[in-house]
């Protein structure tokens, strides 16, 4: 069964998942929706797919069984629940939305209409974070005990809307879900705690936070999210999980270091391209392949990083997972 593959905004996001479709033989892109319909007419242009304005045509178009959204956050909720009534399949960006209801919303809008919603926590396609999995599943490192998960980067040039606190939601919303997410996945033991603590521009969202927080496994994690916004850096993403027979290391080269008592070994992955994975991931989901990140997934980090905020208000004080 061969994917026809809609995208929703034609940015930078929306521009890596249409080569990836490029790259696969059961995925066709048909259409572009972008309400800058120029951009909309590059991206499509190269794959002889057509250009629309808006979710609404794209989805009269006829041609397209499922749609990648790439929108502000504010917009995936309205987005999510007007594809899933037209009857589109979704690939959502991560994170699902803004806040619980919409979460709610979004699933029901799913069930109803009787399509597929897969969250794009991009970690879990990635193939030295499966490669950590499989390890922590076969009790390579012993049990989890602690988590150092870090992630710092630097980008002078980041829309707007990111920095507005009902819009983008700052970092916070930018990349706490992919820690949240990927560091469950990873251990399969959700969170039962969470404290943060934050600095922000008066008025606008979250720029870093330093989150400490529980598993109900028992497990401690010390999240570290740093955003410079008025210079460009190089991005830092370490993330260390220590058991009680060894560790496992994974860094923004694509590498995974496993030290143990008796294996000291390094694993390089430079060629891998995650997002080809990801999107194959999404064809096979559409196809009735189940097992991809859910909408439920992405309801339980959207529920961990709302936590955070609630900590943050209170002064760091932790706030238990409901």
């Amino acid at each position: 069964m061969t994917l026809r593959l809609g995208i929703v905004g034609a940015g930078a996001m929306g521009a890596k998942v249409a080569a990836a479709a490029a790259q696969l033989d059961d995925v066709v892109l048909t259409a572009v929706a972008d309400r800058d319909v120029a951009r909309a007419q590059a991206l499509a242009a190269p794959q002889d797919a057509a250009a629309v304005a808006t979710l609404d045509e794209l989805a009269a178009l006829g041609t397209v069984d499922g749609v990648y959204i790439a929108l502000p956050h504010d917009q995936h909720r309205d987005a999510c629940v007007a594809a899933a009534r037209a009857g589109l399949h979704i690939l959502i960006d991560k994170p699902l939305c803004n806040t619980d209801a919409e979460a709610a919303a979004i699933i029901a809008a799913r069930d109803d209409a009787g399509i597929r919603v897969m969250v794009g926590f991009s970690y879990r396609f990635r193939a030295e974070w499966m490669q950590a999995r499989d390890l922590i599943s076969a009790g390579v490192i012993g049990d989890v005990e602690f988590i150092s998960d870090t992630i710092i980067e630097a980008q002078e040039s980041m829309p707007a809307w990111y920095w507005d606190p009902a819009a983008g939601g700052g970092a916070l919303q930018i990349q706490s879900h992919h820690s949240f997410d990927r560091l469950m996945w990873l251990t399969g033991s959700p969170f039962a705690t969470i404290g943060c603590q934050t600095v922000a521009v008066s008025g606008e969202a979250v720029n870093s936070a330093a989150i400490t927080a529980t598993q109900d496994s028992g497990a401690l994690a010390a999240i570290a999210i740093g955003f410079g916004r008025a210079y460009r850096s190089v991005p830092s993403f370490v993330t260390v999980i220590q058991g009680t027979r060894g560790q496992i290391s994974l860094d923004f080269d694509r590498s995974l270091q496993l030290d143990t008592a008796q294996r000291h070994e390094r694993f390089e992955y430079p060629d891998d391209d995650w997002m080809r994975t990801e999107v194959q991931a999404f064809a096979e989901l559409c196809a009735g392949t189940a097992g991809a990140p859910t909408a439920e997934d992405g309801r339980a980090a959207l529920a961990c990083a709302l936590a955070a905020v609630e900590s943050a208000a209170n002064g760091g004080v932790p706030v238990e997972l409901r």
